[in-house]
């Protein structure tokens, strides 16, 4: 690694544990240069304490699990949103399988390549076989399917492609619902189209009325004349 480093210029850093807690090995971590500052600056999280929580965890785990339907979705799912918040550089962007064509590859002009054939595309969390996440997850775990942007080219043939068949009258992805309570106007956009006078008497409504003065105090120039 350290070769590596200076021939590329690459940052590495390196994360081991043992698997079983019966296991001598001991957990450990490598790092070329100082990239191991990068945890403790923008994590605030040191080295050792990754590693003792990799430790705990690769001790806990139960191999198991990991050959159920429901971790191989949450594996699937992870797997397939970090490749397009890499790719995409945003970090709130979330796949639309529904309407992948428009949402994705005509507005985002990203593409995903080598989905596993006799696997339907669409989201992990909706696949129940095992078998077909398996293949997925191993898929995208060797990069044969990955996120890619689309050259000039296939934006092309692909705007082209959608132009014909909405030429033809086909409907491209899905129609968004209406909502129950489209036509209807907003009360917020009421509220702001409300005449100014009657938000004024409403402000002006809240401000309380002085005070009557029940009894008047007599001055000392008062009570002389009435003397005199």
């Amino acid at each position: 690694l350290d070769g590596l480093t200076l021939r590329t210029g690459i940052y590495t850093c390196l994360f081991a544990s043992h698997g079983h807690v019966y296991d001598t090995a001991q957990a450990t971590w490598f790092s070329t240069d100082n990239v191991m500052d990068f945890w403790e600056d923008v994590l605030q999280t040191e080295a050792d304490e990754i590693a003792q929580k990799l430790e705990q965890w690769a001790c806990m785990a139960d191999l198991d699990e990991h050959e159920t339907v429901q971790n191989r979705q949450r594996v699937c799912t992870r797997l397939l949103n970090s490749g397009l918040r890499t790719i995409a550089k945003q970090h709130n962007i979330h796949i639309n399988y529904t309407n992948f064509n428009i949402a994705m590859k005509d507005k985002l002009t990203i593409d995903l390549k080598g989905w596993p054939e006799g696997v339907l595309f669409q989201s992990p969390t909706s696949i129940n076989d095992l078998k077909a996440l398996l293949k997925v997850c191993d898929a995208l775990k060797d990069g044969s399917c990955h996120w890619y942007c689309m050259s000039p080219c296939q934006l092309e043939y692909y705007a082209a492609k959608l132009a014909a068949c909405r030429k033809k009258g086909e409907v491209i992805g899905k129609p968004h619902k209406k909502h129950a309570d489209a036509g209807v106007p907003c009360k917020c956009k009421e509220k702001e189209n409300a005449p100014l006078r009657k938000q004024v008497q409403a402000a002006g409504s809240s401000m309380q009325a002085p005070k009557s003065v029940e009894y008047i105090d007599m001055t000392d120039e008062d009570t002389s004349e009435e003397e005199v």
